[in-house]
């Protein structure tokens, strides 16, 4: 009952109506209860029995926008705002028209944006957006549409606020899009098979080679342009006992964004906690 109690009140900030903000708390618990993202799973942890409960799950989401009542969650004192990419498995899912396959090629699922504020360690999320290969027809171009949708969605309420992304993000289209908007923004490189070029003026004349010994200390390249298109921040690091260095791009001073980085990677522990809790293990997650 204490446990409830505490749901409700927590429901009641977020829906002003008491029987919105009840059904709320029901959801909430079968959420807690069942583990699972699913709509079948959670209801059959609701009061009654499961065919009711999932009706009444249908009704909530035709009348209420979750969405909505998550943006009320953001943390307007938050030194920055996170961005999450998350892969839902949906293995048996074959005609369910917003599942396409995940980045093996093969697995059925789709995928999760979360944006979230740090808390005391942790992270709250405010906000989240799904697409998969089949709703962005598998093309890069449609996938920075929809990573900037969310941006959008969420800007004026954010403000000023600087997102940190990981390496999932970095790619021009979006750091384009990011800088066009105005947005401050700290992104971790992807230095894979095919690490992007570096340059020290837009015309591509001179190209920068990004080379960082292996100390604790910071190596900062400034105003230097990603691809020869997009003027920023980079910032190399490689600490002791490291098989390669960290690189990190922002258009803010590289001492704050390197800052708020390594403060994400502190409470990057939050968002394993809640896809185990919902059974998510798929996930896309810097390091493997």
């Amino acid at each position: 009952m204490d446990k409830f109690i505490r749901i409700f009140e927590f429901a009641q900030q977020l829906f002003s109506n008491a029987k919105t903000a009840k059904q709320a708390s029901q959801i909430i618990e079968g959420i807690m209860e069942a583990r699972s993202p699913r709509l079948s799973e959670i209801a059959a942890k609701m009061p009654g029995n499961t065919d009711a409960g999932y009706k009444r799950l249908q009704r909530f989401l035709q009348d209420n926008d979750p969405r909505e009542a998550l943006k009320m969650l953001f943390n307007e004192e938050a030194d920055f705002v996170i961005v999450d990419p998350t892969e839902i498995e949906r293995p048996h899912a074959d005609q369910t028209e917003y599942v396409g396959t995940l980045m093996d090629g093969q697995t059925k699922g789709f995928w999760m944006l979360t944006l979230a504020t740090p808390l005391r360690g942790r992270a709250i999320p405010f906000h989240f957006l799904t697409y998969s290969s089949r709703t962005i027809e598998d093309q890069p171009s449609s996938r920075n549409l929809e990573h900037f949708k969310a941006i959008q969605e969420i800007q004026q309420l954010i403000g000023p606020c600087p997102i940190v992304f990981d390496r999932e993000f970095s790619y021009r289209e979006l750091l384009n899009s990011l800088v066009d908007a105005d947005v401050r923004f700290v992104i971790r490189l992807n230095m894979g098979a095919n690490p992007p070029l570096f340059y020290y003026d837009a015309e591509r004349k001179q190209r920068l080679r990004l080379l960082v010994a292996p100390l604790n200390k910071p190596k900062i390249y400034r105003q230097v342009y990603y691809m020869g298109e997009v003027c920023l921040n980079v910032i190399g690091i490689w600490r002791y006992g490291f098989s390669q260095p960290m690189w990190i791009i922002t258009n803010m001073e590289p001492e704050a964004g390197l800052a708020l980085y390594f403060q994400r990677m502190k409470i990057e522990i939050c968002f394993r906690d809640l896809k185990s809790l919902l059974h998510i293990h798929k996930v896309q997650y810097p390091g493997g």
